[in-house]
């Protein structure tokens, strides 16, 4: 049994330890370290199009990323630029001279507009490009059991966005732009003429908006609290033939263009709380837990804090709120001494452990009482009753039955009073009785009247009736008292503004 105490009081003690021996390595990372990062990106651009030689383009942009954990994040980004491209080298695109109708591939007829042989037309295009992205990042090796996090990071990602294109696209040689226009005519081209109304060019154009699948890879480096530095390449499929301005008809022409960016970005990391400066994207949870497992001595050190109890009451001084009690006091299970009562006497040394809330008390808890009357001193009215005098149980005044030992004619009587609806004689006037009964065992002619008060109503009545009949019953049964030393008065109405006017029955002597 003490076995397993002891592995338990371990466990307890290693939670313990990583929850708060070791906060700023684990648990407190996850919460106020930084979400946040903003920032600019550079980018080289280029296109993969029915116009797809390598003619660069120039982007720049803008970023905002939140980390919602240390390898899942979401990120922002938009761009301003220019995508580049043209016709006039062989290469995948497959530009040549020689096409077939798209619609009746089979059709023997061919034209001298084509995308399928590989010779070289002199088309090229522009693209004044706007474009913005919401993408997925989830971010590979900062989660690691075998060695530290390092500063590089490698990330994939992936999302959608909307392009918006100002295309305009022409020839670099008459003689293509005049093939081109002779077969495609105003449908896709907007001629072009010299002062001398000479033939110069054929311009198409377009001007719209398109959705986008971006999706790629980036890495990054550290550099230190404030600022990481990256490499990203974006490919963007754009489910449109349009951002080249190249979209004639024609068989094997691409329906899908893509473009992409390789961007060189900076980003400042932002929302750290509390004064902790490590963000989300370089934090390794699992880092710590390993340091904390190789910190026995730590571990050695809170169960040595956590089996301290200095003043030997049962509750280690660890969650002890008064770790100075008394040898052998009763204690509280936050460690505090009991007093139950509330005297200022601890329950270990109290006399009376249960005194009446707000009662004096003696250096043993005791209740003070002075006069000995069994009403202690804060709630009795005369504390200097003569000894063996019958006091009312709650204030502690005399009850004066009157009259001397043998003083038969001058005799006054006291009244019995009941709880609300009973007739039940209480417990404190069993003394007050007991000198009635003595005062008639001396007085052989004295007689009482019982006259009880109560509301008009029958059911009140009858109630005053069983009350001083009850008295009447109990001074008989118990004292011998003859019944027919009693008369009855139980039809009175109660004495307006009289204390227990209704409650009480009144002894008096018969004249």
């Amino acid at each position: 049994m003490k076995g397993l105490k002891t592995t338990l009081l371990l466990l307890a003690m290693f939670g313990s330890h990583v929850a708060s021996a070791q906060i700023t390595n684990y648990f407190e990372k996850f919460r106020p370290a930084k979400r946040w990062s903003v920032g600019i990106q550079l980018s080289p651009t280029h296109t993969m199009s029915d116009a797809d030689d390598f003619r660069p383009g120039f982007a720049f942009g803008a970023h905002v990323k939140y980390s919602v954990g240390q390898s899942f994040g979401i990120k922002i980004n938009g761009n301003i630029g220019t995508l580049n491209g043209s016709r006039l080298e062989q290469d995948i695109s497959g530009n040549g001279k020689n096409g077939r109708w798209a619609d009746n591939p089979d059709n023997e007829e061919t034209f001298n507009l084509g995308n399928q042989a590989p010779t070289e037309d002199s088309y090229f295009f522009k693209n004044n490009f706007k474009d913005l992205n919401v993408t997925t990042h989830f971010t590979l090796g900062n989660i690691s059991f075998l060695r530290p996090l390092r500063k590089f990071q490698l990330y994939l990602f992936t999302g959608f966005g909307v392009i918006w294109s100002d295309v305009k696209g022409q020839y670099e040689t008459t003689a293509d732009a005049e093939e081109a226009y002779d077969f495609w005519g105003d449908d896709y081209f907007t001629p072009e003429y010299d002062a001398n109304g000479n033939f110069t060019n054929a311009i198409s154009n377009y001007k719209g908006n398109n959705f986008t699948v971006p999706f790629g890879v980036g890495v990054k480096r550290n550099l230190g609290k404030m600022l990481d530095l990256g490499i990203e390449y974006k490919n963007h499929y754009t489910r449109s033939d349009n951002i080249d301005a190249f979209s004639f008809p024609i068989w094997r022409n691409r329906v899908f263009d893509f473009y992409g960016l390789l961007s060189v970005q900076a980003s400042i990391k932002l929302g750290g709380k509390d004064g902790i400066d490590d963000h989300y994207d370089w934090l390794n949870p699992v880092e710590s837990i390993y340091t904390t497992l190789d910190s026995l001595e730590g571990i050695k050190e809170q169960v040595k804090l956590l089996l301290l109890d200095s003043d030997d009451d049962g509750v280690a001084d660890k969650f002890d709120k008064e770790p100075n009690t008394e040898k052998n006091a009763w204690v509280w299970g936050g460690g505090q001494t009991a007093d139950i009562d509330l005297d200022g006497v601890p329950d270990h040394k109290d006399a009376e452990p249960y005194s009446e809330r707000g009662a004096i008390v003696d250096a043993d808890g005791i209740m003070v009482d002075i006069d000995n009357d069994d009403v202690p001193d804060y709630r009795d009215e005369d504390t200097k009753t003569q000894a063996g005098a019958i006091v009312n149980p709650r204030t502690g005044t005399a009850i004066n039955i009157g009259g001397a030992c043998c003083d038969c004619e001058d005799v006054i009587l006291p009244s019995i009073v009941f709880d609300n609806g009973s007739s039940r004689i209480k417990p404190e006037f069993y003394g007050t009785l007991y000198n009635v009964a003595e005062k008639m065992k001396a007085c052989p002619d004295l007689n009482v009247m019982a006259a009880g008060y109560a509301v008009r109503s029958k059911s009140g009545s009858q109630l005053a009736f069983k009350r001083a009949n009850a008295i009447i019953d109990y001074l008989n049964a118990n004292y011998n008292i003859p019944r027919d030393r009693f008369s009855l008065d139980t039809d009175g109405a109660a004495p307006e503004g009289t204390e227990y006017s209704t409650r009480r029955i009144d002894l008096s002597k018969v004249r």
